[in-house]
């Protein structure tokens, strides 16, 4: 299949020097005649196409669709660690401006960015394409730049808004979220949506296309609380007719399923090994070409007596909540427990072993108050462990139609009040996923039950009635949790709800429950072993909005820009 996957596996070496964003002093940087230079790059449809591959490789960068989301995930209610791996600081709040990860998100977006603004500049004076081929490879560039601006901002806050990549300012001020959005992510998205195809063809999935464009627009119009606009862009996808909801959850986190029908934006990965590559640990390119092939996202995730770093776990929070997520007539755990959180109470085989046996081999495993392992995006349903040289072909999903549904429920549920739209639309996601729907629980117990409070603790769930307000607090403790778990989703959805001292707080309270009873291996669903380990212990108390929303603005472009 010729799909994206294997389009940006080409190595476009002789186009590293073109696509490298830097400042040259003219006495100690003297021009390679050898070099390719605009003069003489910008010519054929072939040298569009490798522009164009450059600008979609940047998003394999693995802070952008790959292990590094894991600092941005930790941070939310349902990342838990210990306190002895690299990730503690972001659990913590005490995260510096010159940490690694906090630099590398920022380049790898301006890389992409900068990527895109080569091709948005120089496409139009190309006498070699027709028209139509101009456009739709502007509205491809277009896309993915609105695409990386959303991520700079909704992970700084803020960014440094860079059109163009003939400019010789460098010096440009930080724009606010809301300027970003209206100078370059909602143009470039209204122009994408106006020219992208609905579809590609099989050599070209993954490609930009008008349903990502409209999913990404109406986010935008979410996270900004324009309900409206949201529920208008998100029903234009709905009703398209272009997408479905796989039949089976944890087939959406598997390399054998790949641009599926509930697929509506993901990033390709290959994890064979490129041999006599520079580095073959995961990053077959040399640093100046168009990016990983291969996502570290599930060596983060293993546990470490599986290969893997588990330097993110279930919360026991989120583990309790994944339990409570009930099917209808069975004690099975449902579909999107065993595809996204391994216990100790796991059903069927995990790195093809029972959990029995694993736990048997391994005393460790489930021990030091891990209760659990995350699955999804992990290998744990193909290997016996994970790859020792970091290497997945498992596909990023950055948007999902059972995200544009809860989504679509949360825009009409805040915009018109509309309960009977919003439930419709949550039990869609519940339905696929086989548990009770909220229309049975209210049809069966009179309203919905608050299973985001722990039963282990505070006894059995209360049962609420079905308000506009009980129905939001559903949505954000329950269902967008439960689909959407460590998916990068749930820290960005914490901020803008505005909950997260809140949400923190009622944690905190129910840590201390578990640390003043202490272990306790014999009962289930948790199995809490060896110690309870303290999640919440400082950041509840740490946490403040303007100082810890987000990331801090790297210290380097602080250094390098002097207009910061």
């Amino acid at each position: 299949m010729n799909t994206l996957k294997n389009i940006l596996k080409l190595k476009v070496v002789a186009l590293s020097l073109l696509f490298s964003s830097c400042n040259h002093d003219d006495f100690l940087n003297k021009r390679n005649p050898n070099a390719i230079t605009d003069e003489i790059f910008w010519q054929t449809e072939a040298d569009a196409e490798g522009a164009i591959t450059a600008a979609y490789g940047a998003l394999q960068f693995q802070s952008i669709s790959g292990g590094n989301l894991t600092y941005e995930m930790i941070r939310s209610d349902m990342g838990g660690t210990n306190d002895w791996v690299r990730h503690f600081p972001y659990t913590e709040f005490s995260i510096s401006d010159n940490d690694t990860p906090v630099f590398n998100k920022w380049a790898e977006c301006y890389n992409g960015i900068f990527r895109c603004n080569q091709v948005i500049d120089n496409i139009p004076t190309m006498e070699a394409l027709t028209d139509e081929r101009k456009t739709e490879l502007l509205s491809e560039a277009r896309f993915l730049r609105a695409f990386f601006y959303f991520e700079l901002v909704n992970t700084y806050g803020q960014a440094v808004i860079r059109t163009s990549s003939t400019t010789q300012n460098h010096n440009i001020p930080l724009s606010p979220m809301e300027e970003v959005n209206n100078q370059v992510i909602i143009p470039d998205l209204e122009y994408a949506i106006e020219n992208l195809p609905l579809t590609r063809e099989e050599a070209s999935l993954g490609k930009a296309t008008w349903g990502m464009a409209n999913t990404l627009l109406g986010k935008v119009y979410l996270y900004n609380k324009d309900w409206a606009k949201a529920a208008e862009e998100f029903k234009e996808v709905m009703d398209s007719g272009l997408y479905s909801l796989l039949p089976n959850y944890g087939d959406n986190f598997r390399h054998d399923y790949i641009y599926t029908s509930e697929s509506i934006m993901e990033v390709p990965f290959d994890g064979s090994v490129n041999e006599g590559a520079a580095n073959t640990s995961y990053v077959d390119d040399t640093d100046d070409s168009s990016g990983a092939e291969s996502n570290a996202l599930a060596r983060w995730y293993g546990p470490y007596s599986l290969g893997g770093w588990q330097v993110l776990m279930g919360t026991y929070w989120a583990h309790e909540l994944f339990a409570a997520d009930s099917v209808s007539g069975s004690t099975a755990h449902s579909p999107r427990y065993t595809a996204t959180l391994a216990g100790r109470d796991a059903e069927g085989l995990y790195y093809n072993q029972t959990a029995e046996k694993l736990k048997a081999d391994v005393p460790r495993r489930w021990n030091f108050g891990e209760s659990s392992y995350v699955k999804k995006y992990a290998n744990w349903y193909h290997l016996d462990i994970e790859d020792p040289e970091w290497r997945s072909s498992i596909h990023y999903k950055h948007m999902r139609l059972s995200d544009v549904y809860l989504m679509y429920a949360e825009a009409m549920l805040e915009g018109e009040g509309n309960l009977t739209v919003a439930i419709e639309y949550i039990d869609k996601v519940r339905e696929r996923a086989g548990v009770v729907t909220l229309s049975d629980y209210i049809a069966n117990d009179g309203g919905i039950p608050q299973l985001h409070v722990s039963r282990e603790l505070h006894g059995n769930y209360k049962v609420v009635p079905a308000s506009v307000e009980n129905v939001r607090t559903h949505l954000r403790m329950v269902e967008r949790p439960l689909e959407l778990a460590y998916e990068n989703t749930r820290w960005r959805d914490l901020i803008r709800w505005g909950i997260v001292k809140e949400v923190f707080t009622s944690h905190h309270n129910d840590e201390v429950i578990r640390l003043e009873a202490g272990e306790n291996p014999t009962q289930g669903p948790l199995y809490i072993e060896g110690r309870v380990r303290p999640d919440f212990v400082n950041n509840y108390n740490f946490y403040d909005s303007e100082r810890h929303d987000y990331f801090p603005i790297p210290s380097a472009e602080i250094q390098s820009n002097e207009a910061l």
